[in-house]
């Protein structure tokens, strides 16, 4: 329907028309009402050659409850105004029965439109089992009722109905209103995008999100489907006598796999097919439903149709359900999964890492030194080590508390950090104030250059506190030793390093000492230096 411009398409897939402005509105409502009238004339003009005038089976019900899903209350004077033409014109009701059975023929549809938005899921009409049943609830059951309810007072009031004949009258017009909207507004929400068409497990999705068109065998199956269907029914009486009416229910088959293959707006289209093939058939007295083989040929006409989209509406929205629930659970499981991940990361990078400084506690600084340790004896590369204590630690801590000590700690991580900056080296706090750095594929050299510009750059820092007026100065020994032929372990190099440490103390502090011999002096063997 042209004249409906549609304004977006929501995540469940339910599109929005605009109908805003005088000259919009009104195109709107004369295509509902050319649309009702000439399908209500078209509809009537068929059946009444069979005697069955107006219709047993009222395909308009179908546009009125489409119009009033799209549009709302909007839509309704297009409703009377093409329920007033037909009725008046083709069905001769008289100007006031006309008037009167339009206005229940445009409010039922409203009102049922209204239950089944009530009763519509977020996620579409079609998608859920709540869905299908508010569609049937509001659109088939609601709007039948009202309307027939309203038809029928009609005729006792202005059109001389004996009230004897009041409910028949009421029941059949109730059916013929239901199965219009049953067969034919579904086909019609699905294809003008209404309402989103659940998609079908059995369709590949591609990587840019599209679907492949249909396969060869899906296609052959819909047109066999359908083939079969008018083949079934264009039987003359002879050969349709061999074919009982039940075995019909068969249609079902490729009914449901055309649902699960290829989508339910297919499914959808072969039933209203199926439904007009079978109708013009029956009339026509041919096919397996025959006045001298079942009671009322057009009734189980209808209840085969009913089965059919029945079965299909269900199952596609079970199956729906299912697969939104699986890839709910599997969302949930990605999302558990990074949780977990991310998680361990933490604990692992919380494990690993000095609480005060942030760099590499302890342990972490040992592991890193063995795998070092490991690679340069596999590979025959060189391996430096740099142990730094700071000088005279302790009365700083003493005299200007600990705090202030935990902030020069923290400052000496900083520098020390970017004086590695660069370098394939791993810098840790062993404990105190003292730290080390391994460096991979290094030199002896290349280890002592690190040390003396990290020596420097403590030196020459200033560590000034909160409180402090006058910030304070630190100093540094290092020991740096290098990979030996006879190590057997990176304990070897720790205590060439630790006892460099102790030299650099011994001779002054604020020094960096390189040792490459595996015993210590004696002097330094039992030192009780304070550092």
């Amino acid at each position: 329907m042209a004249p409906h411009q549609p304004r977006h398409s929501n995540p469940a897939g339910e599109r929005r028309f605009e109908l805003s402005g005088p000259g919009r509105l009104l195109l709107g409502n004369l295509a509902v009402a050319l649309l009702y009238a000439g399908l209500g004339a078209a509809v009537g003009t068929f059946f009444s050659r069979y005697g069955l005038f107006p219709a047993p089976i009222w395909l308009p019900a179908g546009i009125a409850a489409v119009a009033c899903m799209m549009g709302g209350a909007r839509l309704v004077p297009g409703l009377f105004l093409g329920s007033f033409a037909v009725n008046w014109l083709l069905l001769e009701a008289g100007f006031l029965g006309a008037m009167l059975i339009s206005v229940s023929n445009s409010l039922g549809p409203l009102a049922g439109a209204l239950l089944t938005r009530a009763l519509r899921p977020p996620t579409g009409l079609f998608t859920r089992l709540q869905g299908v049943l508010g569609f049937v609830a509001g659109c088939v059951v609601l709007q039948a009722v009202l309307t027939a309810l309203g038809g029928t007072a009609a005729l006792l009031l202005v059109g001389g109905l004996p009230m004897e004949a009041a409910y028949s009258v009421f029941s059949r017009w109730a059916l013929c209103e239901a199965g219009g909207v049953f067969f034919f507004a579904p086909t019609l929400m699905l294809w003008m995008g209404l309402e989103r068409t659940p998609a079908s497990p059995g369709r590949r999705i591609l990587a840019d999100g599209t679907r492949p068109a249909s396969a060869t065998g899906d296609r052959a199956v819909l047109a066999a489907a359908a083939g079969l269907a008018a083949l079934v029914f264009a039987l003359p009486p002879q050969a349709a006598a061999l074919v009982q009416p039940e075995a019909v229910v068969l249609l079902t088959i490729p009914v449901t796999w055309v649902t699960l293959r290829i989508s339910l707006r297919a499914a959808y289209s072969l039933l209203t097919l199926i439904s007009v093939v079978a109708t013009v058939g029956t009339l026509a007295g041919l096919g397996p439903f025959q006045a001298d083989v079942v009671p009322n040929p057009l009734r189980a006409v209808g209840m085969m149709i009913v089965l059919m989209a029945t079965n299909a509406l269900v199952l596609m929205a079970l199956l729906s359900e299912r697969r939104e629930a699986e890839t709910l659970l599997a969302e949930s499981n990605v999302r558990l999964t990074a949780d977990v991940a991310a998680r361990t990361a933490e604990l692992r990078q919380r494990a690993e890492t000095d609480d005060l400084t942030g760099i590499g506690n302890r342990g972490h600084f040992l592991r890193r030194l063995q795998e070092s340790f490991a690679e340069a004896r596999r590979q025959g590369s060189p391996l430096a080590l740099v142990v730094m204590d700071l000088d005279h630690f302790r009365p700083l801590n003493d005299m200007r508390g600990h705090a202030a000590g935990d902030a020069a700690l923290q400052a000496v991580a900083k520098l020390g950090c970017a004086q590695a900056e660069g370098l394939k080296a791993s810098f840790g706090r062993l404990g105190g104030e003292i730290f080390a750095i391994a460096l991979p594929g290094a030199s002896t050299v290349q280890g002592a250059s690190l040390a003396e510009g990290l020596r420097a750059s403590i030196a020459r820092h200033s560590f000034l506190f909160t409180g402090d007026e006058v910030p304070a100065r630190l100093t540094a020994s290092l020991g740096v030793t290098g990979l030996l032929p006879g190590d057997e372990s990176p304990e070897d190099l720790l205590k060439r390093a630790d006892a460099a440490v102790f030299l650099a103390k011994a001779k002054g502090r604020n020094r960096v000492e390189v040792r490459m011999v595996t015993e210590a002096p004696k002097e330094m063997r039992a030192s009780n230096l304070s550092r």
